[in-house]
């Protein structure tokens, strides 16, 4: 994987990360509420995986919030 993509891998994570603590949830309750088990969104959040656009539509799902609101962050 290049760099670049790998900064944006985490950066997404960061950003699923402050969105969910931004409405008061765990991982747990997300990982509830986006119907996936709790490592996955761990690994997610930590930039350690880069997720699927299923999984992108289950965490946009549990936060109640669009694909396109999960996604659209400056490029770093």
């Amino acid at each position: 994987m290049q760099e670049f993509e790998k900064s944006v891998i985490i950066e997404l994570g960061k950003r699923i990360a402050r969105l969910r603590k931004e409405q008061s949830l765990t991982q747990a309750q997300l990982s509830d509420l986006a119907e996936m088990e709790e490592s996955a969104l761990r690994r997610v959040e930590l930039g350690g995986t880069n997720p699927t656009f299923k999984t992108l539509l289950r965490i946009s799902k549990g936060l109640q919030i669009s694909l396109k609101e999960l996604v659209d962050f400056p490029m770093p």
